[in-house]
């Protein structure tokens, strides 16, 4: 099972990112033009108020713009090199929501610009804990600051944000316990994977 998520605000970000480099030539040019005009300003503030611009327009152009991510899940190649795998085929096709968890991966793959893509993390199914849409407001369901509430007193938590749009209003929260840590994955999935996870995280809330 393999999904390319793509942005649902691809274009707010954009306008993010051109305002935020507007700003920063306002706050660049302010010292110059005070001077020109014989005012005394603080020119360092305007110095550092134009670098937060330009660093926080950059990182939004290359987290949200030039960043993709593949979410899949797959049979481990133990599970394929052992024959298991064909004893759950229904024919010629393989049916991933008949294999046992124990058999499966779910694996993220970032891209970022035209660089080839890079395993970000490898994660069993059998170790997957806890399947719960977010939403970005409490009153709408669970939030990603619950999640982290949940599970960071139990040990050490962390997080990795799969998403591709700017606050999303509808993503995952993928939560797997990983040797001695827990992991929280958050993604954008399609219907069919959306629908593949909630159907297999039945029973698995902890």
């Amino acid at each position: 099972m393999h999904c390319v998520p793509e942005s649902k605000n691809a274009r707010a970000v954009g306008r993010i990112v051109a305002a935020l480099l507007i700003a920063g030539g306002i706050f660049y040019a302010v010292p110059i033009v005070s001077r020109a005009a014989g005012i005394r300003v603080f020119a360092p503030l305007f110095t550092a108020l134009t670098f937060a611009c330009v660093i926080a327009a950059v990182f939004l152009l290359v987290r949200y713009r030039m960043t993709s991510f593949q979410y899949i899940v797959r049979p481990r190649a133990e599970a394929e090199d052992s024959g298991l795998l064909t004893a759950y085929a229904s024919g010629a096709k393989l049916n991933l929501a008949d294999l046992p968890p124990e058999t499966l991966d779910f694996v993220v793959i970032r891209s970022q610009g035209a660089r080839p893509g890079a395993m970000e993390c490898v994660l069993g199914m059998d170790d997957l804990i806890e399947v719960t849409p977010i939403r970005r407001a409490k009153k709408d369901g669970t939030t990603r600051s619950e999640i982290g509430k949940k599970y960071r007193p139990g040990g050490d938590y962390i997080s990795y944000d799969y998403t591709v749009t700017l606050a999303p209003d509808d993503a995952l929260a993928l939560v797997f316990r990983d040797g001695p840590k827990t992991v929280g994955i958050f993604i954008e999935p399609d219907e069919k994977m959306k629908a593949y996870f909630l159907g297999f995280g039945k029973g698995k809330k902890s």
